[in-house]
């Protein structure tokens, strides 16, 4: 009796193991579950069209309560002409407007190019009536014509 009752329980413990594939690139017929005990980190590599171009953060009122500051660092090679953000600003009343801030890179008067790779940080005014501010990313101008919007 003991014997038999060991010879089941050897038959039900061997056919609960899970499988296992030591050979990756045998598949297992579709719907069948298999376990593997590797496991794989799937690499795609990144068009440029699939990049964001630009990082944008959006650090907040100035303490000054003039400005809005924000940061534009620049992830492509491909020429950008201006950056368009939109600045949502809230006044005492509860009044809310938008605007559209056009960004770039202007040091002095003169216009610079905006370069790849590049982190820039600047700011824009507020209206003094402004108590809050929030301004994000809206599109990126580029200088053959083409745009990439954020939405």
């Amino acid at each position: 009796m003991k014997a038999c009752l060991i010879v089941v329980v050897a038959i039900l413990l061997s056919s609960c193991q899970k499988q296992v594939v030591s050979n990756p690139n045998t598949s297992a017929p579709s719907g069948s579950p298999v376990n593997t005990l590797r496991t794989t980190t799937e690499v795609r590599e990144v068009k440029a069209a699939d990049r964001v171009p630009v990082e944008f953060t959006a650090i907040g009122i100035t303490p000054d309560k003039a400005n809005v500051a924000y940061r534009i660092k620049v992830n492509t090679d491909k020429p950008i002409d201006e950056v368009h953000l939109t600045l949502k600003a809230t006044d005492s009343k509860g009044k809310v407007t938008a605007d559209t801030i056009v960004w770039q890179n202007i040091v002095g008067s003169s216009r610079r190019p905006i370069e790849s790779g590049k982190a820039y940080e600047d700011q824009s005014a507020l209206d003094p009536a402004t108590v809050k501010a929030e301004v994000s990313l809206k599109e990126v101008l580029f200088k053959d014509g083409t745009k990439w919007n954020a939405r």
